[in-house]
């Protein structure tokens, strides 16, 4: 990775959010600063002839070369894990060469020495004290990270899930679907037979069934959770337990069974009211309780970043087009749906502006953010769009009415909404300069291929409860509030 890349990787995480690396260089670099200072210090009010220029510039140095020496040593990599005595070790050793090349260009060489004596101190005591809470229980700093293995999809048979897994698979993963079938399992139906693809039935937050489908796991996906304003707003303590408690529960079960990469589904809504492009590292405005329940989930993500534990925030635009779980409370779809059943698309809000993408340009991204450099990605936030795809909503129904209009007459009905205050565009940037992610389907193109499938007959009557969340919401609000399933979600593991 170029360091101008990671220079604007790292600045787009913001101060707030040090990577474990970031903060062993970052305690290294300032301990060793601060003892120059303390150094040239004493010695200038020591030393009869004080401290010369010479003097200072060698003090300037060491700190840079330490850092570097402790790259080199692998004090930062391999051996970050290491025992205690070992990275005592290197670090003693580190000090020493440095202090020995600077004892050598130093006039007072005393400076060099008691620079030495200053920083060996703290960046050693650092790491044994940090290596007190594993020290008896050895086990615990030894969990196996496997780089390699299936990749969890949680919400693998919903609408952008199936695609998701079928992506993957296309790919060469081994995959696994954790999900609760709500829709059925018929979404899946075509991956039952390859080996590399398993489904296990059950609910995120089943601690049981959490556990056992991510154990050797190298990736997780999390799609899984209430999606959209209407049904997040069905019942607001359901939404947060199924969007914010499920991720905090799958983030714990990764970091506990040594998961390499998580990818987190979260949506571009929590921009909510902007005037301009909202980039990742702008300010949040949500004005849902679904947007809020992402941040909130965004935020249980990113607030410790472990070892080897490698998380990707990505925003999506407002999704569209076929899906082997279908859905048509979706705007694009609707309008699709409308056109094409009734000829009449019904429009409100006109001029609100959306982000859109196709439900197969997400699933891509998905894989493009588990193929690329850990490191790359590592606690950032993207957002998965693109410019070329942002639409008003009437823009939205003329154009689907220029495809649906080839196969029967189409008319738009336009009623403003004053009380949907929602009108936000995004800038793709980074995606497209980090992940070289671009959408492959147009509007025009997803639009065409739903109405394929209407001419077919592969859709039923679009207004059926299937195919919108808020129906299904309601019904799985029933199990939760049955105490007797909830007892069972959370019950003790058992052993043996």
């Amino acid at each position: 990775m170029r360091i101008e890349d990671y220079i604007r990787l790292r600045l787009s995480r913001g101060v707030g959010r040090i990577g474990p690396n970031e903060g062993r260089v970052l305690f290294d670099g300032v301990s060793a600063t601060v003892a120059s200072f303390l150094a040239l210090g004493f010695c200038q009010a020591v030393l009869p002839h004080g401290v010369l220029g010479r003097d200072v510039v060698v003090a300037a140095a060491l700190p840079p070369a330490l850092v570097g020496l402790n790259f080199l040593f692998g004090i930062y990599s391999r051996f970050r894990t290491a025992r205690a005595r070992l990275k005592a070790l290197l670090l003693f050793t580190a000090v020493a060469i440095v202090a020995d090349a600077g004892w050598f260009f130093a006039p007072n060489p005393a400076v060099v020495a008691l620079w030495a004596m200053l920083v060996t101190g703290p960046i050693v005591l650092a790491r044994l004290l940090l290596n007190l809470h594993t020290g008896r229980h050895r086990t615990l700093a030894r969990i196996a990270i496997h780089r390699r293995g299936p990749v969890l999809v949680i919400g693998g048979a919903g609408y952008i899930g199936s695609h998701t897994v079928d992506a993957l698979l296309k790919q060469g993963h081994d995959v696994r679907v954790l999900d609760r079938l709500m829709f059925g399992d018929r979404t899946l139906a075509e991956f039952r037979d390859d080996p590399r693809f398993t489904l296990i039935p059950g609910d995120a937050t089943d601690i049981s069934k959490l556990t056992a489908a991510m154990r050797d796991c190298s990736a997780v996906v999390h799609l899984a959770g209430l999606v959209g304003d209407p049904a997040c707003a069905v019942n607001p303590e359901f939404t947060r337990h199924d969007n914010i408690i499920a991720t905090r529960m799958a983030r714990e079960v990764a970091e506990a069974l040594g998961v390499h990469r998580f990818v987190f589904a979260s949506s571009c809504s929590v921009y909510g009211v902007s005037e301009k492009q909202a980039s990742e590292t702008d300010a949040l405005n949500p004005v849902s309780l679904y947007a809020q329940t992402k941040i909130d989930s965004e935020r249980e993500l990113l607030a410790t970043v472990h070892d080897d534990f490698f998380v990707t925030i990505l925003r999506f635009a407002t999704v569209f087009g076929h899906s082997r779980r279908p859905r048509f409370d979706l705007v694009a779809n609707l309008f699709t749906a409308q056109a094409m059943t009734g000829g009449l698309i019904t429009v409100i809000g006109p001029n609100q502006s959306r982000p859109f993408i196709h439900v197969r340009d997400l699933a891509r991204a998905i894989v493009a953010t588990l193929q690329a450099d850990p490191s790359v990605v590592q606690s950032q936030i993207f957002n998965v769009g693109d410019e070329r795809l942002v639409l008003t909503i009437l823009q939205l129904a003329e154009q689907v009415q220029s495809v649906a209009s080839r196969y029967r007459p189409v008319e738009i009905s336009v009623t403003d909404n004053p009380l949907d205050r929602r009108n936000y565009a995004i800038c793709c940037d980074k995606i497209r300069r980090i992940l070289r992610f671009r959408a492959e389907t147009t509007i025009a193109a997803g639009v065409q291929e739903m109405a394929d499938r209407f001419l077919a007959g592969d859709y039923g009557d679009y207004r059926a409860p299937e195919y919108s969340n808020v129906a299904v919401t309601a019904e799985a609000l029933a199990g939760f509030q049955d105490p007797a399933q909830m007892a069972h979600l959370y019950a003790p593991l058992k052993v043996g």
